[in-house]
């Protein structure tokens, strides 16, 4: 008897653990559709904390919060119920915005070609920068940017502009791929009008929008008045 049950609480652990972390060892040639290019590319991350928000539209958050939801019950009935309960949160946890920027991001940076110069930011209230300015692709640079992005957490404000403008202003960028919701503090025509002052160097804008509630006119004009893309993830 409990032979079979630690072998059905190690199953679904297992379970629960590739559910959630599978996408690291993937390796992509795009990101959201938008193919690696040879510019050097700033990936800014919205970690504010409506990034927590669920992804009600995915169908792949979707299905990982039921896959979630049953193993942590199922762990419940065989080995007790605290256990059950933590592995069901590990991947329930992963559903969010957030947790699809991870799972499309670190894929997308695993599969940089050596050579190529990237550096991935982050902004809620304030910016933080994994690295201070561009970094060559190899294996020790993408594993720790990878380790970087694993390891985000959403709290804090929305102060898109900040993070823009420090992205503009970074010595050599050529692209930037904005990941948020599209909701900023500091409403978005504000941000619109300061990035047309701000964007002489005609840098790409590229903007991948998340979640029901997100605000896809200002993804989508700030897309096209700076020659990038603009996706949603829902596609």
């Amino acid at each position: 008897m409990k032979t079979r049950r630690t072998l059905a609480a190690l199953t679904l652990l297992i379970t629960c653990t590739l559910l959630q972390s599978c996408y690291v060892a993937k390796k992509s040639n795009d990101f959201f559709g938008i193919e690696t290019s040879n510019l050097n590319t700033l990936y800014l991350i919205d970690v504010s904390g409506s990034m927590e928000g669920i992804d009600e539209g995915s169908i792949k958050d979707q299905v990982m919060r039921e896959a979630g939801n049953k193993a942590g019950n199922q762990v419940s009935k065989v080995i007790g119920g605290k256990i059950g309960n933590l592995l069901g949160k590990q991947v329930t946890k992963e559903a969010t915005k957030l947790g699809a920027v991870k799972r499309k991001l670190i894929p997308a940076i695993k599969g940089l070609p050596d050579g190529k110069k990237f550096v991935v930011f982050t902004f809620n209230n304030d910016v933080t920068k994994q690295a201070t300015g561009f970094r060559v692709a190899s294996n020790t640079s993408r594993t720790s940017s990878n380790i970087f992005v694993q390891n985000l957490k959403a709290n804090g404000g929305t102060n898109t502009l900040e993070g823009l403008l420090e992205a503009l202003s970074t010595t050599d960028v050529q692209e930037i791929v904005l990941m948020s919701d599209g909701l900023p503090n500091s409403g978005p025509e504000s941000v619109l009008e300061e990035i047309k002052k701000v964007n002489t160097n005609n840098i790409i804008i590229h903007t991948i929008a998340f979640g029901e509630d997100a605000d896809l006119n200002f993804m989508r004009t700030l897309a096209q008045e700076n020659n990038g893309v603009s996706i949603t993830s829902k596609m």
